[in-house]
């Protein structure tokens, strides 16, 4: 989806540090904004995300000295910037194993974190469908950071007519946490912290706005699209996945 590189960065308060360079070609420049909002909301929600993050505005040079290779057509002037988190994914955590164990072996960590019910909601939120193992970092203390949204809302291409604030859409960290339906999922945890969705939503809307039309000014379509799309969902949330995880087989 991009290249992610390891660098040192001076953040606009002064203070340098560790972190990621996320570059993503101009086919999936909405990477951008996709992470942006997932960073924001995710933040709001009291999530475990990397402490600092930016969008860094590429300079050819720039571009030219990290040798991009994926991007035939072209690299997105911006880029975004995280901070880095201790930590290694599960996918490296659990290197060599087949998907199906590595996600037993996640599950076992998650099952009693603080976070997961929240997480289950915000993805709810959110329409991210690609909440996979390489989207957390797991310390040697057991904590636990998230990463990664550039393919939420829907998909990291998404359309204005693909952000429909009704729809259904697949939800991969309730899958890991049910597969082989041996791990019940607290409905009433999962259902309460949507319930908080529409408050987080008032909270940050303004900052979310200011970079929606930012970026996302010159098409009015999907500028429309993805307000209306967060809105709606955030006024919904409890409702939406109480159907959802009441009909689910046990």
């Amino acid at each position: 989806m991009a290249e992610t590189y390891a660098c040192d960065i001076s953040w606009e308060d002064g203070t340098p540090g560790r972190g990621f360079l996320k570059c993503f070609p101009a086919s999936r420049s909405l990477g951008v904004v996709n992470e942006l909002t997932g960073y924001l909301i995710a933040k709001a929600c009291g999530l475990p995300v990397p402490q600092r993050a930016a969008v860094v505005q590429l300079n050819q040079v720039l571009v030219d000295s990290m040798e991009i290779k994926n991007c035939p057509e072209g690299v997105y002037r911006y880029a975004f910037a995280v901070s880095e988190s201790p930590g290694r994914s599960p996918n490296s955590i659990y290197a060599g194993l087949p998907e199906a164990l590595a996600a037993t072996a996640t599950r076992e960590i998650l099952k009693g974190w603080r976070g997961l019910s929240p997480l289950m909601a915000f993805d709810d939120w959110a329409a991210n469908q690609d909440r996979n193992l390489g989207n957390f970092l797991i310390d040697e203390k057991g904590e636990i950071y998230v990463i990664d949204h550039s393919n939420m809302p829907v998909d990291i291409c998404w359309t204005a007519d693909a952000l429909v604030p009704e729809g259904r859409f697949r939800n991969i960290l309730i899958e890991i946490m049910t597969l082989g339906g041996s791990v019940p999922i607290e409905e009433g945890f999962v259902v309460r912290a949507a319930e908080r969705h529409s408050d987080v939503y008032n909270s940050i809307k303004d900052e979310l706005k200011a970079w929606w039309q930012a970026f996302l000014g010159n098409d009015p379509s999907r500028r429309a699209a993805i307000e209306s799309f967060f809105h709606s969902r955030a006024e919904n949330g409890s409702d939406r996945l109480s159907q959802k995880l009441s009909t689910m087989p046990v």
